[in-house]
């Protein structure tokens, strides 16, 4: 297992897609230090977007980047298609069970992988974000209570990452297609934003998107059923997917 998890890092790091989708994250977190906007990548959007006036200060950058969540999640779709979808659909995972690593196994090193891509992608994402936008035009004031609220962000934006994942492994797990992780993110990103729409009075709703940002730590509502739905997605998508990869025939 432990083989299987050095094998997917080193053959991701020497892969041309990683550093392709690191350059399009420094550009995207560039955009906003620089204009103030940055766009988002195949992403429903529920909210009507603000026309920024100026660039992003350090402590505008932390915030903002916040918002990006759309963005992190396409890129990871991208990493998880490099780190899982190359095993499946070349079928290159017959070579690790062959060897005596157990479809668990197998099922928990790519688990790993995931988490560690979703988490260094979104740390990633602030340092890229804070470094330039500090250069450009200053650290910015910070308010109260920053640090903390700044965690709970990046816990919860984490948590919302790997509910994401965890829906691509799975489309990945039963299609063992590119083509179809791309239109289930599509597919998944409109169904989940339908019910706030049309039940609009239902409080729980609106955080079925899997989306968090650093706005929404001042409601602690936000917080405890964004944790509980991005949980939720996680253990029900990785048990099907695990359960998906068990019963597949080689």
């Amino acid at each position: 297992m432990i083989h299987t998890i050095q094998a997917d890092f080193y053959r991701l790091f020497r892969s041309k897609g990683f550093w392709i989708t690191e350059f399009i994250l420094f550009v995207i977190m560039l955009m906003g230090a620089i204009f103030g906007a940055t766009g988002h990548l195949m992403a429903i959007q529920t909210e009507e977007p603000e026309i920024p006036t100026h660039g992003w200060d350090g402590i505008q950058a932390l915030i903002n980047a916040s918002s990006q969540g759309s963005n992190l999640v396409f890129l990871c779709i991208v990493l998880a298609c490099l780190v899982l979808g190359v095993d499946l659909i070349g079928k290159l995972y017959k070579n690790n069970l062959t060897v005596g690593v157990s479809r668990t196994e197998f099922f928990l090193a790519k688990a790993f992988v995931l988490a560690c891509i979703g988490l260094s992608q979104l740390i990633i994402g602030l340092v890229i974000a804070f470094i330039p936008a500090t250069i450009l035009n200053g650290f910015g004031t910070m308010p109260d209570g920053f640090i903390g609220n700044l965690l709970v962000t990046i816990f919860l934006q984490f948590l919302c990452l790997l509910a994401w994942l965890s829906i691509v492994s799975f489309i990945l797990y039963v299609s063992h297609s590119y083509l179809a992780v791309f239109i289930g993110y599509l597919v998944s990103s409109t169904l989940l934003s339908m019910p706030m729409i049309i039940f609009p009075n239902i409080k729980f709703l609106p955080y079925l998107s899997l989306q968090f940002s650093y706005a929404m730590t001042a409601n602690s509502e936000s917080i405890l059923y964004t944790f509980i739905g991005s949980l939720a997605v996680i253990v029900i998508f990785n048990i099907g997917g695990l359960t998906v990869f068990k019963k597949k025939s080689l």
